[in-house]
């Protein structure tokens, strides 16, 4: 019997998954490692034609197919996944009510000497994959799953993803979407218990700068900037602006959107020499952009500058300091 519901394609030699959006929003929290066999196992299952709950593949087509070394020490990780899996669970929310998923899979096994994976989905595991209505896609790449190493990070570019069938609507700048969420909910959203992360900082710092940073550094098609939300002197939520930077013209869709930005606050027309310029300074530098661009969102320019091309401004000031400052400290030569 054919499946329902979720779709598999090929693309370009690519193997592509197309999931509903609220299953990248889900509620759920384990390893990296477990996060990337979910996955690829829900890969497997909608690529096979016949109703089966479980999914077999060999340790090969799972390193392969997500760029992934084998070793020991990942074959480690494996093991300690197949212990972990057994007890994950996800919430999952439609328009009209939540779901919750007691456990994903009913079993799993690992073994070493045929070098092959079991993965056994519970039953109301596999309703939810076959039936669930289709209340929004979006595609990836099934390789992308092992270029990030982080839980969060991947969460992070998943769940763009799924908003990101905003991107230059509803008053979004061409290329770029938002997406927002209190703190609270980002705490639910992971499944971070009470006694984790209590303070700001180091929630902030863990859970959303290091791993947007490494998403950033990836090149994933996706470029995502925080900006805080405050309530007085107090954080609340975080604002996420994503810019859709394709594998082939991520770093011009960026500079576009400064661009963009740039047309409208200055009256006379653009300099095709300083557009060019600016191009060339973002692709040189897209970390410390991503990094100026984030601070101008959350200290608005008072002389009505948008942040986009004042971010380009002290970038270029940046890089002038820099090139000046070996010259001067230089010693005089005696004559």
């Amino acid at each position: 019997m054919k499946k329902k519901g979720l779709v598999l394609r090929g693309l370009q030699n690519q193997s592509i998954l197309k999931i509903p959006n609220n299953f990248l929003r889900a509620s759920y929290k384990c390893s990296a490692t477990t996060q990337r066999i979910y996955f690829y196992s829900i890969f497997k299952y909608l690529s096979s034609p016949e109703e089966n709950k479980a999914v077999s593949f060999s340790f090969s087509d799972f390193f392969n197919d997500l760029n992934l070394k084998d070793g020991n020490k990942t074959r480690m990780l494996i093991k300690e996944s197949a212990n972990e899996i057994v007890d994950m669970k996800i919430i999952l929310e439609d328009n009209e009510k939540e779901y919750e998923v007691a456990n994903v899979f009913q079993s799993a096994k690992c073994v070493f000497t045929e070098t092959t994976f079991t993965f056994k989905f519970t039953d109301d595991m596999c309703v939810f994959l076959n039936t669930l209505k289709e209340i929004g896609f979006s595609l990836f790449e099934v390789n992308d799953l092992g270029k990030l190493k982080s839980f969060y990070a991947l969460r992070f570019y998943l769940i763009a993803l799924s908003y990101k069938g905003f991107k230059g609507k509803k008053g979004n700048v061409k290329n770029s979407w938002f997406f927002e969420y209190s703190v609270e909910e980002l705490r639910k959203l992971f499944d971070i218990q009470d006694n984790e992360y209590q303070k700001i900082g180091p929630f902030k710092n863990i859970v959303i700068d290091l791993p947007l940073k490494e998403l950033n550094e990836k090149n994933l098609g996706i470029q995502i900037v925080c900006v805080p939300i405050k309530k007085g002197r107090k954080i609340i939520g975080f604002h996420f602006d994503c810019i859709d930077a394709t594998k082939i013209s991520k770093l011009q869709d960026m500079s576009n959107l400064a661009l963009e930005s740039k047309s409208r606050d200055d009256n006379e027309s653009n300099d095709s020499e300083s557009m060019k310029q600016a191009i060339e300074i973002i692709a040189a530098n897209p970390v410390r952009y991503a990094e100026i661009l984030k601070e101008e969102k959350d200290n608005p320019n008072l002389f009505g500058l948008s942040p986009e091309l004042n971010a380009i401004i002290r970038l270029q000031k940046e890089l002038e300091n820099q090139q000046e400052s070996p010259d001067s400290s230089e010693t005089p030569s005696n004559s």
